[in-house]
């Protein structure tokens, strides 16, 4: 049995963001996050629910090999519609960009899909790989060129949903505690060894804690 994402409460979430994000966004600056970048807008609402829209198709087909080689062009497209959404003057417009991603996302993946293989054939808890995968999604190198707090939450959503566990969705009440750990594991350089002994275990520790305690059964619905 496999969960899949309920697209009406998580646009109601969105919504209920996209009406706080001012204050969200000066909490942010408060905790000395930083302003985001990217601000939640409409546009960028709408792209979200198209990658859940297209995550949702796939479960549905019950095709369950998004993190597989065979998946590739799939989480590739998850970036894209975070972007883009279904805007095709859009993409042709950022066909370069779209290229360059593609690119560096062939480079970066193969340890993700090698990490992700061995922890589901050892049975390690779901949580836990969900977790430490969107660590490595956003984590330096990063797997995309942008977009990795957005389409990572995704694609390990994708992994609760396809083992019976609710997604992590963007609410009011998380969004803060979400991208200040978010942001330092964006920062953390896994390239000193040093950093990866006395630093690395506790992001993971914290931010499995916080992604047990936020992924929400009001999010998913049985398929």
């Amino acid at each position: 049995m496999t969960y899949r994402p309920n697209i009406i409460e998580i646009e109601q979430s969105y919504l209920e963001v996209l009406s706080h994000w001012n204050e969200i966004d000066d909490n942010l600056d408060k905790e000395r996050v930083g302003r985001k970048d990217t601000p939640f807008d409409q546009r960028l609402m709408e792209n979200l629910l198209c990658a859940w829209e297209y995550i949702d198709f796939f479960i549905r087909k019950k095709d369950y090999d998004l993190i597989s080689k065979k998946g590739g062009p799939d989480m590739l497209e998850i970036n894209n519609c975070v972007h883009y959404g279904l805007d095709k003057t859009l993409r042709s417009e950022y066909q370069k960009a779209i290229s360059a991603t593609a690119d560096k996302f062939t480079r970066q993946v193969k340890p993700i899909r090698t990490y992700y293989r061995k922890k589901t054939k050892r049975n390690v808890a779901v949580t836990k790989i969900s977790a430490e995968i969107f660590i490595s999604i956003l984590g330096h190198p990063q797997l995309y060129i942008e977009g990795n707090h957005r389409s990572g939450s995704i694609v390990s959503s994708w992994i609760n949903l396809v083992n019976n566990r609710p997604p992590f969705v963007l609410t009011v009440n998380n969004a803060v505690s979400f991208f200040k750990p978010a942001q330092e594991i964006k920062q953390f350089d896994k390239t000193s060894r040093w950093r990866s002994l006395t630093q690395l275990p506790k992001y993971k520790k914290s931010f499995r804690e916080f992604w047990d305690n936020h992924c929400n059964d009001r999010f998913a619905l049985k398929l």
